[in-house]
């Protein structure tokens, strides 16, 4: 049965989906089989970290035009399966208009699992809440919660941290864009003060991240970077289940 990890996080910018595709990538290159869905149907981005050529989408299964099998695109590495949230605005304006069956979304997380004998799932959400990021959290078994390594980002997370404690899953935290500097274990209470979860990882500001533009995934540009080290002790902590604490 695969298990579905979800990251999430309540604000933009903390390049939650950056990580999410460096971790796809090395999750993948470990010899499992993995799954990725882009459930960010109002601002999709993985479509462009993957390089995803045109076809269906999650928008287009939650508008019946498709099965979620068929929107599954093999990329980079033999297991590796994407979904993308959609491809062009008509099906934003549709879903937006005529709405879809939130049921769907679960059960087509399963049928991609299923149909791809996925060992890992990985769902990106929408900053903050909306009925996909809640779906989608719904469905984890360990929720990654991201937010950028200072005061502003560790504050105003109320609604994020009261639906986590009525969600059955594992919880953790990643911290990213890290200044030089930061103190690891002062970073740590923080972060267990704030969201009662323990740090999977901190992520330092990295120039050579920003320098990409969104345009490849790190640890494939950049493949001996230090940075690659610290998403491989992300996934470490993920792996290890008493490593993530339960809301």
């Amino acid at each position: 049965m695969a298990r579905t990890v979800v990251v999430h996080s309540h604000r933009g910018g903390t390049g939650k989906s950056s990580v999410l595709a460096n971790l796809a990538l090395l999750i993948a290159g470990a010899g499992r089989r993995v799954g990725v869905v882009d459930t960010d149907i109002q601002s999709p981005t993985l479509d462009l970290l993957f390089r995803l050529g045109p076809g269906p989408s999650l928008a287009d299964y939650l508008l019946g035009r498709c099965e979620i099998e068929a929107a599954a695109q093999q990329v980079r590495l033999p297991g590796l399966y994407v979904v993308p949230a959609r491809t062009g605005t008509a099906a934003l304006r549709e879903i937006m208009a005529s709405g879809y069956d939130v049921g769907l979304l679960p059960e087509g997380f399963e049928r991609l699992a299923a149909h791809h004998a996925l060992d890992v799932l990985l769902l990106d959400t929408h900053a903050g809440l909306n009925n996909e990021s809640v779906a989608a959290m719904a469905s984890a078994d360990v929720l990654v919660i991201m937010a950028r390594a200072d005061c502003i980002d560790l504050s105003g997370v109320e609604e994020t941290i009261a639906l986590a404690g009525r969600l059955p899953c594992r919880r953790t935290l990643v911290l990213s864009m890290a200044p030089v500097g930061v103190d690891p274990d002062a970073a740590g209470r923080r972060a267990q003060e704030v969201y009662g979860a323990p740090l999977a990882g901190i992520l330092p500001y990295v120039p050579e991240m920003a320098a990409l533009y969104g345009e490849r995934i790190f640890a494939e540009a950049h493949p001996d970077h230090p940075l690659v080290g610290e998403f491989r002790t992300i996934i470490s902590a993920l792996d290890a289940r008493d490593e993530v604490s339960r809301a």
